[in-house]
């Protein structure tokens, strides 16, 4: 299985915490779900590619941006 790294700005992660009270670190945890969506992000940017995770995480659903690097 390969290894997987998350990486984020501590900053955008100091303001999701403030507006959502959610870390990315908490976050994270979204792709663990076995039944976890993977959808493309249409609308967000044509320079990458942006995906939304979304997975069960606790008691509720958490929503992910992402990107692949590497």
């Amino acid at each position: 299985m390969k290894r997987v790294r998350f990486e984020w700005d501590a900053k955008k992660d100091k303001q999701n915490q403030e507006k959502h009270g959610v870390s990315f670190e908490f976050a994270q945890y979204a792709f663990t779900d076995h039944d976890r969506i993977i959808a493309e992000d249409l609308s967000h940017s044509q320079k990458e590619k942006r995906y939304y995770c979304f997975g069960k995480v606790g008691d509720g659903i958490i929503t992910v941006r992402f990107t692949y690097r590497g």
